[in-house]
């Protein structure tokens, strides 16, 4: 199977702008699940999704390429946090949306009932690639607020991604349609996902949206797929990737790693 692109698969599909996705669901908290999806699967699923379901445009487009930073402290609490399920957790980045020119700072956290809470602010051109001092008083306040007495660490770039992306939105429902995705350490640039999958990732207030339902009904189940510890997996030897191993054999370029499992036991795990 080759790359496909799934702007084709929902071309059909009515609009929305980003004013409109904003007010009605821009879901700063909210339940998060991602999925590893095929044409096929990407394309079953767009039959079943109601007529509700409009695709993001902004003047004529309806994919946008993001550049994001990662920062992580040099012992990658973030990552090591992530991959041992902590309650207490986050997130920490830059994000440069390329086609509108706007950079933000942001920092997710891990709510109560395992819901996703991001807060952002704005950021300037120039700091992209570094936390300056405004970012880390913001950090600052956003663990106080949640996780008391949390320090901050010292953070440092840690990876950086590169992806298109596809946004669908219904009421306050939204799904987002990653691919084209590379990931790449100050260092070195490497292909990330297999050109043949894309990552979806639902976002609605609470419970099951109407794509989780039909994913479910199509047989496929949500994956713990974070692009930031798939990012770290692949481009360092000395981590442990733990459950990440099937994930990154059976999806990413993790084949060259010389603690990857063999194909064979990665599909198992599928």
């Amino acid at each position: 199977m080759s790359a496909w692109d799934p702007v084709s698969i929902v071309g059909t599909r009515q609009p929305i702008s980003l004013a409109e996705l904003t007010a009605t669901a821009a879901l700063r908290t909210r339940v998060d699940r991602k999925y590893v999806l095929d044409a096929a699967v990407f394309a079953a699923l767009a039959e079943r999704l109601d007529d509700g379901f409009r695709v993001l445009e902004i003047n004529g487009s309806r994919t946008f390429r993001y550049d994001t930073v990662y920062y992580d402290s040099s012992s990658l609490i973030a990552y090591r946090s992530h991959l041992q399920q902590r309650r207490r957790r986050y997130k920490v980045r830059s994000r440069h949306y390329v086609d509108s020119g706007l950079y933000l700072f942001e920092v997710k956290l891990k709510g109560r009932r395992g819901e996703t809470v991001k807060h952002q602010m704005p950021y300037r051109p120039e700091d992209h690639g570094h936390v300056n001092d405004d970012a880390r008083s913001f950090l600052g306040a956003c663990l106080a607020s949640a996780y008391p007495q949390m320090e901050v660490p010292e953070l440092a770039p840690t990876v950086r991604t590169s992806y298109r992306r596809l946004t669908l939105a219904a009421g306050a429902e939204r799904v987002t349609c990653d691919f084209d995705l590379s990931f790449s350490d100050g260092e070195r640039e490497i292909p990330g996902l297999d050109p043949r999958y894309v990552i979806l990732e639902s976002k609605v207030e609470r419970g099951l949206g109407e794509i989780d339902r039909e994913l479910r009904r199509l047989g496929v189940r949500p994956v713990s797929c974070s692009k930031y510890c798939v990012g770290v997996g692949l481009l360092r030897d000395d981590v442990k990737v733990n459950d990440l191993h099937w994930l990154l054999n059976r999806y990413f370029s993790a084949r060259d790693r010389p603690d990857a499992p063999p194909t064979e036991k990665a599909l198992a795990h599928g």
